[in-house]
């Protein structure tokens, strides 16, 4: 199951969700608002917090679909 969540959160890099919040586009904007506020800490923290906001739901659903499934193969 492992690989299937690592697949999920490419997939999530990829989509057309996060192509308007991608990661990529985050740092750029990240980088913007550094450069107009010289505060380097807060911007990338917040943007590594929108990241998180968008990768953790997926890991946590896969875990319970993990779960689920073992537990189809245990009865």
């Amino acid at each position: 199951m492992a690989p299937t969540v690592g697949f999920s959160v490419q997939v999530v890099k990829g989509t057309a969700l996060t192509s308007i919040i991608g990661f990529v586009e985050l740092t750029k904007a990240g980088t913007a608002v550094t450069n107009a506020t010289f505060q380097p800490f807060l911007v990338y923290g917040l943007v590594a917090l929108i990241y998180f906001a968008l990768c953790w739901p997926l890991s946590k659903s896969s875990q319970f679909l993990e779960r689920k499934l073992n537990a189809a193969h245990h009865h």
